[in-house]
């Protein structure tokens, strides 16, 4: 028995996490390197509204410089509702996913075109190819609108599509998470980031999702050729366990990634320890992902 089954059964050992935690809290080093894929940046020009100022991208510079053993790669992928939409407290609540009028009139006033255009500049600029890569998260409206201006694809490393928003209607809320899914994995993405943080309320770190939603997220993300996103921002370990190993029984591609808003946060390459340990599976056995297009 897997000891993520363990966790779930009834009378299980249900301090196994607790005691891991405490476990890789005093390991000081890495098993390997870890790249991280999803990370965001709070310095002017604001790209991402969540992050703190101090995340940088000079503050990746010197994790990277600070922690050779630790980091492989940072991947900065920032927001595209805030890449569009200049008044935050619009952009960031979803006021527009049931109302396309303010990126509208964002997107006629030539605000949305001169954002993106610093964006794909920032990009070009950080880019080495090697230790940061530029990118984009992005997700869909009601109606399943996009942010992204169509020229601007070409000039990313990688595209997370995710899910943000959902009401949570207690009799549709499953309908409804697969609806975002579906229309996000219509968008050119490499894979989905937090692939059930919409729904986390349903989970716990002990006891996952329902796996008849859990094998039905693999399906899809498999039959799109996504690879599996391992987020540790907001941690659904019992979820994110039982999903690793469903997506390594299907050969499919494991991205590692940190999510990043506070450069605290630069310590929880711990949890994907955490997760390849409970799940019994030998990294050096996992398919990483490995972005399909990269800009030179």
């Amino acid at each position: 028995m897997y000891k993520t089954d363990r966790l779930n059964s009834i009378g299980g050992t249900l301090h196994t996490y607790n005691d891991f935690c405490f476990y890789w809290s005093q390991r000081k080093e890495p098993s390997h390197k870890w790249p991280s894929w999803h990370n965001h940046t709070g310095s002017f020009p604001r790209f991402s509204n969540c992050p703190t100022l101090g995340l940088s991208v000079e503050r990746y510079k010197l994790e990277m410089d600070i922690n050779k053993e630790v980091w492989e790669l940072f991947a900065i992928t920032d927001h595209a509702h805030a890449i569009a939409i200049e008044e935050a407290n619009i952009a960031w609540p979803y006021n527009w996913y049931d109302s396309f009028e303010i990126p509208e009139r964002y997107q006629k006033s030539g605000f949305t075109e001169q954002r993106y255009r610093q964006y794909v500049e920032r990009g070009d600029a950080l880019r080495d190819g090697k230790k940061l890569l530029s990118g984009i998260e992005v997700e869909v409206d009601s109606q399943s609108r996009c942010l992204v201006p169509d020229w601007v694809w070409d000039h990313m490393d990688i595209v997370i599509g995710s899910v943000h928003h959902n009401p949570i209607n207690e009799k549709t809320w499953v309908e409804d998470f697969f609806m975002y899914l579906d229309r996000i994995l219509e968008l050119p993405c490499d894979f989905i980031g937090h692939p059930v943080r919409a729904i986390r309320r349903f989970s716990t770190q002990t006891h996952t999702l329902p796996h008849e939603i859990l094998d039905e997220v693999i399906k899809k993300l498999y039959d799109k050729g996504s690879a599996l996103e391992i987020n540790a921002h907001y941690p659904q370990f019992a979820d994110d366990v039982y999903l690793l190993r469903r997506a390594y029984e299907k050969g499919m591609e494991i991205a590692f990634s940190l999510d990043l808003h506070y450069p605290e946060e630069f310590g929880n390459w711990r949890y994907f320890e955490d997760v390849v340990e409970m799940s019994e599976i030998p990294f050096e056995k996992l398919k990483l992902f490995i972005p399909k297009k990269m800009k030179k």
